[in-house]
């Protein structure tokens, strides 16, 4: 009589856990990883501040222009050897970012941590987490942003730490090493491309014979672009990830014109740490549950509170008040 053989758990949530370390060790190649950086390359590459702002945008803008080509290759490859080449890479451009010694070097180097941890390492994250999910793909995605922006938020603190222990090179050469150590063999030795390589199903529940699964309305790129809901959802991400990014890669400025030393500066980043949070955990429960409509109001309303709030930031509870609005935002 044959014995019948031990059925092996649902693995995608060990797998939402290592995308999203993936998803957070993203921090170098973020503006909120950049930002305790901004003035020690300012100074000692005798550059301005208009400069160091252009050389970013133009390293976000380019490294942005090859995410479509990165896509294809994953839906081609899979996601564990993309992630693998992608990890290896990143954590090359973050050490590359600790030798530069001139702007034209600065903005190759922008280049390539936008493009390869901004971009490339956050879509294949996420992509993981898409094939592994379906009817709680929303309670994933909730769970891993707020995780991995959580995680995110402590980053300044540690940077900031390394920087004034080591030197601004060394940080960048600290955090390529972490990358390298922490998700090249995570990912070598755990990533599964997706459930059916394991002979499973996403979410871990095998559909019965008699289940019929309904199909989302799908549209074409074209269809798409001819909806209002799609450039209203375009309009909402373009706002929001414009304004945060200027006020987070500016942050140490601002908050020291607020009247804030350094390391203030550094641990403001605390609320917005538990504003994502609780905030996060709140919208991931309702993603499933309520209008889409009432979610994107909530959240533009949100940054702009935090916008206001500046007005009043100051050591203490004006600046917790402001991080922690631009938290509930990130949320």
């Amino acid at each position: 009589m044959k014995r019948n053989e031990p059925v092996e758990s649902f693995r995608g949530w060990g797998l939402l856990g290592l995308s999203t370390l993936a998803i957070s060790l993203t921090l170098p190649g973020q503006t909120i990883g950049v930002s305790p950086f901004t003035d020690h390359l300012i100074e000692d590459l005798s550059i301005s501040a208009t400069s160091l702002s252009t050389a970013y945008l133009v390293g976000t803008i380019t490294g942005s222009l090859a995410m479509p080509s990165i896509g294809r290759w994953v839906d081609r490859v899979g996601v564990r050897k993309t992630m693998l080449l992608i990890a290896t890479a990143f954590s090359i451009a973050i050490a590359y970012m600790g030798t530069v010694q001139h702007l034209w070097m600065l903005v190759v180097g922008f280049i390539g941590i936008r493009m390869l941890g901004q971009g490339a390492l956050s879509l294949v994250g996420q992509t993981s987490i898409a094939l592994w999910f379906d009817e709680k793909r929303g309670f994933a995605f909730g769970l891993s942003m707020t995780a991995s922006a959580g995680l995110m938020s402590l980053g300044p603190l540690g940077l900031t730490f390394l920087i004034n222990q080591f030197g601004w090179r060394w940080a960048w050469i600290f955090s390529a090493c972490c990358v390298m150590v922490l998700l090249v063999p995570a990912t070598w030795r755990w990533m599964v491309d997706r459930p059916e390589s394991l002979g499973q199903h996403p979410d871990g529940q095998t559909p019965s014979p008699n289940h019929v699964k309904v199909k989302a309305e799908q549209f074409t790129v074209s269809e798409a672009l001819h909806t209002r809901a799609f450039w209203v959802l375009t309009g909402v991400m373009v706002v929001s990830s414009a304004l945060i990014t200027g006020v987070t890669f500016h942050h140490f400025s601002l908050m020291e014109s607020a009247g804030l030393t350094t390391a203030q500066a550094a641990t403001v980043f605390i609320p917005q740490m538990l504003g994502t949070i609780a905030s996060g955990f709140v919208w991931a429960w309702l993603t499933d549950r309520t209008s889409p409509r009432l979610l994107l109001v909530s959240c533009q309303a949100s940054l702009l509170a935090a916008h206001l709030s500046y007005a009043w930031v100051k050591p203490g509870f004006g600046a917790a008040l402001y991080s922690t609005l631009l938290g509930i935002n990130g949320g």
